[in-house]
C-alpha cells in the first residue's frame, strides 16, 4: 500500500509522540479532578450535570459551523 507524499518515516514516532502526551494530559486531568473536585462547593443538580455535558459539543459544534462557512465562502 503506497504512503502518501507527506508521510515519512518518522511520522509514527510523532503520531506515538502525540498519542503519549495526549494519554498523560489526560491522566493529569483526571486525577485533578478526582482530588480537587470534592473540595469545590457545587450542588448537584440537573440543570447543571446537563449543562457540563452538553457544553462541550455545542462549542465544537459551533466552532466547526464557523470554520465551515469561513471555507465555503
Amino acid at each position: 500500500m503506497p504512503q502518501p507524499e507527506n508521510a515519512s518515516p518518522q511520522s509514527g514516532n510523532s503520531s506515538l509522540g502525540f498519542v503519549l502526551k495526549v494519554l498523560g494530559l489526560s491522566t493529569i486531568l483526571s486525577v485533578a479532578i478526582k482530588a480537587l473536585g470534592p473540595l469545590l462547593p457545587i450542588s448537584g443538580s440537573n440543570p447543571l450535570a446537563l449543562g457540563v455535558v452538553l457544553t462541550p459539543s455545542l462549542v465544537l459544534g459551533g466552532l466547526l459551523l464557523l470554520r465551515g462557512q469561513r471555507q465555503s465562502g
